[in-house]
């Protein structure tokens, strides 16, 4: 039979071999990783990334730490009903909440600096909703989650066409960038090996657990072994778990030069959060209208598109920062994933093959506690592999 010259018996042992085999660098992969981890630091974790950089959203996003503006959560009620609303944001409090702690607020440029949704046409009908939000969201909250404000309209300096404003004051943001730097390292203090530039062409069952077949930067195959795989790769999951019904959506956002003044401070959403800007300092960073082309955004192509970057350019002109002269400095996409229900998904696709998903756009909220169900389903394989290799 052919010998593989290019592997040694060293690199066999220590980076090819696992416990557990994570598909996926991004914040549910790296938040696994540490789940893992801190419930047996004797685990032996490998976390394999296709990119130099996480491929999908979780480096690209823009650093919202929110639960759901009331658009967006009244027309989730409509599809899901009020339960698994009210249920989907306690998960998201508790998701943020469980990153908070693991990493610390200035590690991950935490802010909780309040939230505002713009209001205007068809979508002012929430207005008559916002006493039962508040009741429904007020033993997750412990107090009031949204507030009229229409009276900082001016005060903000929003366009005319905005009719009323309101106030999500447990809303805050993160620094993106610090957040996925913090969890990497955290990984690896802790004994985790991630290896990037590895992109996974395949899962699946082997005698002894796993088997992962992946490509090198120079063109070779390396392959893993595990006593368990998890697939956490957002949009891209069901090419290598086909148990996960997601599909890609494109977001694409871009950022301004540093003005001479803002006068608002903190996260905004629109039109059911399909529209979100936020400050970063003096800078506007501005995403969304995906919704203008559905279908054409339902892809897994970091691209930008003309129509959407110039409706962009228009709110912001028109609605955001009307009247000031702005400069773009900076514009990118990301790959954000989706399945109906907009619910997370945990779920075994073959023997010792545990697809994870669970985003619908809300991965910085969700993210962790997603990742604690999963490590809670591979820690059971794991245990009963253990006892099973006893007896």
């Amino acid at each position: 039979m052919p010998i593989d010259a290019t592997i040694s018996f060293w690199e066999q042992e220590e980076f090819l071999r696992a416990d557990v085999c994570i598909v996926g660098a991004g914040i549910i992969g790296l938040s696994l990783a540490a789940e893992l981890l801190e419930r047996d630091e004797n685990l032996r974790v490998v976390v394999l990334e296709r990119n130099t950089l996480p491929t999908g959203a979780s480096t690209k996003n823009a650093g919202f730490a929110c639960y759901g503006s009331p658009t967006e959560l009244w027309r989730d009620v409509r599809t899901l009903g009020t339960d698994a609303v009210v249920e989907l944001v306690r998960m998201r409090k508790q998701g943020l909440e469980r990153l908070r702690t693991r990493l610390g607020d200035e590690a991950i440029g935490y802010q909780q600096c309040g939230g505002y949704e713009l209001v205007w046409g068809n979508h002012a009908a929430v207005l008559d909703w916002l006493d039962k939000i508040n009741t429904l969201l007020q033993p997750v909250f412990g107090s009031t989650y949204v507030v009229q404000c229409d009276e900082r309209i001016a005060e903000f300096g929003f366009g005319s066409s905005v009719e009323h404003l309101l106030a999500l004051p447990h809303e805050g943001r993160i620094n993106t960038g610090q957040m996925m730097r913090a969890l990497l390292r955290y990984v690896t203090e802790r004994g985790g090996l991630v290896l990037t530039g590895t992109p996974v062409l395949r899962v699946e069952p082997s005698a002894d657990g796993a088997e992962l077949l992946a490509g090198t930067a120079i063109g070779g195959q390396l392959r893993f072994r595990a006593r368990v795989a998890a697939v956490a790769t957002n949009a891209l999951a069901p090419s290598l778990a086909p148990c996960l019904a997601a599909r890609p959506g494109r977001g694409q956002v871009l950022i301004t030069e540093p003005l001479d003044r803002l006068p608002w401070d903190g996260v905004f959403h629109f039109d059911e959060g399909y529209y979100y800007f936020r400050n970063v300092g003096r800078r506007i960073l501005f995403g969304g209208g995906r919704n203008l082309d559905l279908e054409g955004e339902t892809t897994d192509q970091l691209a930008l598109t003309e129509r959407i970057q110039s409706q962009l350019e228009e709110y912001l002109r028109t609605l955001i920062i009307p009247g000031v002269s702005v400069q773009i400095a900076h514009r990118w996409a990301g790959i954000m994933g989706f399945r109906e229900p907009a619910l997370p998904a945990v779920e075994w696709c073959a023997d010792c093959v545990l697809g994870v998903f669970g985003c619908n756009g809300m991965g910085v909220a969700l993210g962790s506690l997603v990742a604690a169900t999963a490590a809670e389903r591979l820690e059971a394989v794991l245990l009963q592999s253990h006892h099973g290799a006893q007896a």
